[in-house]
């Protein structure tokens, strides 16, 4: 089972499953900080519950895919049908972060002395490019790994 697509997704998404639990946790700290990381604490924690439970539903829906292509109620097809569709569906996402990274920057660089503005755009453009990150490579590995070379 370690060998089919979906076992990879499985265990692909749990550095975001990681990443929103440290959020999380982190975040909550910081909303304890007047100014800057109070508003830099919500920003990490707001994204890292969506990231949080983003990847513990798709772990869950991966896994079950999973035992369903050994199981042969799914074959092949349609386990490369579905790398394509995630791929796609991260390609967009990495698409949408480069967004986040550079609302983050406006909002950080045009809020003058408002440390409350200055945090939450810090806050924005460090959570986009995290997922500008894990989005491209998760993309590029599935390609990689999943898809096969057009002729």
């Amino acid at each position: 089972m370690n060998d089919n697509f979906f076992a990879f997704q499985y265990h692909a998404l749990k550095p975001l499953k990681q990443w929103g639990l440290g959020n999380i946790i982190g975040g909550t700290i910081l909303t304890l900080i007047p100014g800057f990381w109070r508003h830099f604490g919500l920003q990490a924690l707001s994204w890292g519950a969506i990231d949080w439970l983003l990847a513990i539903a798709g772990r869950r829906q991966a896994l079950l895919k999973a035992e369903d292509l050994v199981a042969g109620d799914l074959d092949e097809s349609a386990a490369h049908a579905a790398a394509e569709r995630f791929r796609t569906i991260l390609l967009i996402n990495a698409g949408l972060d480069l967004l986040y990274i550079g609302s983050g920057l406006w909002l950080f660089r045009t809020s003058g002395e408002r440390a409350d503005r200055r945090g939450m755009g810090a806050g924005i453009f460090v959570q986009g490019l995290f997922l500008f990150l894990f989005d491209s490579i998760l993309a590029a590995e599935i390609n990689r790994r999943w898809i096969p070379p057009s002729l």
